[in-house]
């Protein structure tokens, strides 16, 4: 079972979508504390940095974890979204009046109506090349890191691209050599974010030394006028898991760290006996790219620290424990090393349970037990209760979320949950799974959707903007 967990998380992290862009400590554009001599006996005070957010250069918290795993920008009148698990970077008019692939090319088949990959046209401008569904816009290009036709060998792992935002001029700029740890080959990066001239980077793995078993993690980020990784923080051996959230002049980072009393239980692939660890907390640490300094914000097992939000004051949210069979109900505030509760949603007939910590907002939903039964039949239940809330606790919008774009969805017609899940005060952007059930559970057609939620004074309105299609088909043309 030990086994299996850790198995489990290692997925989890391949999914994970996180996009940063951070300051080179190193690199001479950077704004260094001021150089000045101290009188005798006067010891200087500790560098406060910012956590403003410019969307000009910074990356989108609304894009880290939260159990989100997609990319979507806006400009002007469009929006740009890449979903996970899609190889193309796709466009919609922000009012649902069209949507594509963005290629410049007239006479481009795209992903021909099914972005299967024997059906991809990969010389289409719009065409990305990876599993990491992260891109970002820089200098008023649309750019991301294509880590499949380029990686030739163990010096990297990938390149960056980069396109105007109507899909024409699309360049490679940068090779991305493969960051060195002292763990061996196993390790590699899992995520990028871009912020502030900069690829930030949850670098993970697994690792044997002198027979035993690990599985490390590093917090790195490359700067992208070098040619160097930066290690940021290395967590030693044992057993970790985490994630990054570069904010302002800081880059958050968490690590979840365990052992196994027995860690011989990992050799037999079939172990499903119990399970003891000898070590379970959390770690939140913090780095600036200012000093290179690295602080201790947190230690310990109270809280999971996987959805969480940094405010411009700098003040650090997460959600609270579950309770048995229930949910996450409660949004904790980080104070001195303490956590203390900020608001939460009880409610007397609805179980909710929080699903995004968003900008300036909490979101939640009915919680509802997993059925395998139905939901190998069904899908999930479409049926949603939402309760939005301000980090003040005042409410934004409690009731139904809108499903009715659903039912215009013929060839994929039952929802498979959601890659993305966030927004602000004045609405939500998502990106949903849907798909048709086949008999035997394989081979699925799915689709992924991108819809908008428009909230005023209360009400609650949306606006399919988009999405996508893939089956296996019976003409494999390789």
């Amino acid at each position: 079972m030990k086994k299996t967990a850790c198995i489990l998380l290692a997925l989890l992290m391949l999914l994970s979508l996180a996009a940063c862009k951070g300051k080179d400590p190193a690199s001479p554009d950077v704004t260094s504390a001021p150089e000045t001599t101290l009188a005798p006996g006067v010891t200087a005070e500790p560098y406060v940095g910012s956590h403003a957010y410019d969307p000009e250069t910074d990356f989108d918290q609304k894009l880290g974890m939260n159990g989100n795993f997609a990319s979507v920008f806006e400009m002007e009148d469009v929006y740009y979204w890449l979903p996970y698990d899609d190889p193309y970077i796709r466009y919609c008019e922000k009012d649902g009046s069209d949507y594509g692939v963005v290629c410049g090319k007239p006479d481009c088949v795209h992903d021909n109506g099914n972005s299967i990959s024997y059906h991809r046209e990969k010389n289409c401008n719009g065409y990305v090349g990876s599993v990491r569904a992260y891109m970002w816009l820089e200098d008023s290009k649309i750019c991301f890191v294509n880590d499949y036709e380029y990686v030739r060998d163990r010096t990297n792992c990938g390149v960056i691209v980069r396109m105007d935002p109507d899909g024409t001029n699309k360049e490679v700029v940068k090779n991305i050599p493969k960051p060195q740890t002292p763990y061996g080959e196993g390790l590699s990066p899992q995520s990028f974010c871009y912020h502030r001239g900069m690829l930030y980077s949850f670098v993970f793995g697994g690792s044997i030394e002198e027979g035993e078993p690990s599985q490390p993690f590093l917090a790195m980020a490359f700067p992208l006028d070098g040619d160097e990784w930066i290690t940021l923080y290395d967590s030693g051996r044992e057993f970790h898991y985490g994630s990054i959230m570069p904010v302002g002049d800081y880059c958050y980072i968490v690590d979840r760290a365990w052992n196994y009393a027995d860690p011989s239980i990992l050799e037999d692939d079939y172990y499903d006996g119990e399970v003891v660890l000898s070590r379970s907390e959390r770690i939140l640490l913090r780095w600036c790219s200012v000093t290179g300094e690295i602080e201790e914000l947190y230690r310990g097992d109270e809280v999971s620290l996987y959805r969480y939000w940094i405010d411009e004051d700098g003040n650090f949210y997460t959600e609270g424990a579950p309770a048995d069979g229930e949910g996450r109900d409660s949004l904790l505030r980080l104070n001195n090393g303490a956590w203390e509760e900020v608001l939460n949603f009880d409610d007397p007939d609805i179980n909710y349970t929080i699903r995004s910590i968003s900008d300036g907002i909490v979101i939640a939903r009915n919680y509802v037990p997993y059925d395998r039964d139905y939901y190998n039949k069904y899908g999930e239940n479409p049926d949603i209760d939402i309760w939005i809330k301000r980090f003040d606790g005042s409410t934004v919008y409690k009731g139904k979320l809108p499903m009715a774009w659903l039912e215009t969805m013929e060839e994929t017609p039952l929802l498979d949950g959601a890659r993305l899940f966030c927004g602000d005060e004045n609405g939500l952007l998502c990106i949903f799974n849907a798909e048709k059930r086949t008999s035997d559970r394989s081979n699925e057609p799915q689709s992924y959707v991108l819809v908008r939620y428009v909230i005023t004074d209360g009400e609650i309105e949306e606006i399919f903007l988009g999405k996508t299609y893939q089956a296996i088909i019976g003409d494999w043309n390789w």
